[in-house]
């Protein structure tokens, strides 16, 4: 999940950026990706309560992305390792279309809560599920393999998440992360009150870059968008 203070579009242009964000709202409006009334509805009250809550999201820039990249791939089975009430969700089940299954994690109970609420009785819900309790133990608790695995849990687990989440994805499946620039933190000496979340995040960094079995970069979009694919067992 991104802090909206952190979010690293601030490093471009400012002109660039409204660009972007203008050109992307443009195609959630008109574009081969547009949603439709109801869709639009859903997003903005997933958006609003985050901005009343103060609730870090991966934000739209970013959830695009994870539409995008699971359509190039024809995913249709994606897992969640952190869900929150269903931001990142929301993009993923769009992607996956009316066969396809999101199925979330999210440890607190009133995440869960905020999500019956608000999904209510959308025809997207019928495209996501979301577990109870550790992200990490409700992926080995599924069977199954995945096309998309998104890490978006407590940053000292990263490693964990990659460990766990690789074995699970098909070959051409994409293992995507949030949060991996950390405001920019992972560039510099870490702070006293964040060293285990940021050196976390730069051993996760080094080491899908490192795995033989990966072919991994990350986008710029967001708090830095892990993207890395599957090419062998």
């Amino acid at each position: 999940m991104s802090s909206p203070s952190d979010r690293v579009s601030n490093i471009l242009d400012p002109q660039v950026r409204a660009y972007l964000e203008l050109q992307g709202a443009r195609g959630d409006a008109a574009g081969g990706g547009a949603l439709d009334p109801s869709e639009q509805a859903l997003h903005d009250r997933l958006q609003d309560l985050a901005v009343q809550r103060g609730f870090p999201l991966i934000g739209a820039d970013a959830g695009r992305w994870l539409h995008l990249l699971t359509r190039m791939i024809g995913g249709r089975r994606v897992f969640e390792l952190g869900s929150g009430f269903g931001y990142s969700a929301f993009w993923f089940a769009r992607a996956v279309g009316s066969e396809g299954q999101v199925l979330g994690t999210e440890q607190d109970p009133w995440e869960h809560d905020h999500f019956d609420r608000l999904w209510a009785d959308h025809p997207l819900r019928a495209r996501v599920r979301l577990l109870a309790g550790d992200g990490i133990a409700a992926l080995a608790a599924t069977e199954g393999s995945f096309d998309v695995v998104f890490v978006d849990i407590h940053k000292r687990d990263y490693l964990a998440a990659l460990h766990a989440a690789v074995p699970r994805l098909r070959v051409g499946g994409l293992l995507l992360a949030d949060n991996v620039l950390w405001g920019g933190k992972v560039t510099r000496p870490a702070p006293a009150d964040d060293q285990s979340g940021t050196d976390a995040l730069r051993a996760y960094n080094d080491a899908i870059h490192a795995d033989p079995r990966l072919v991994s970069l990350v986008l710029p979009t967001g708090d830095g968008l892990g993207v890395s694919l599957k090419l062998s067992d």
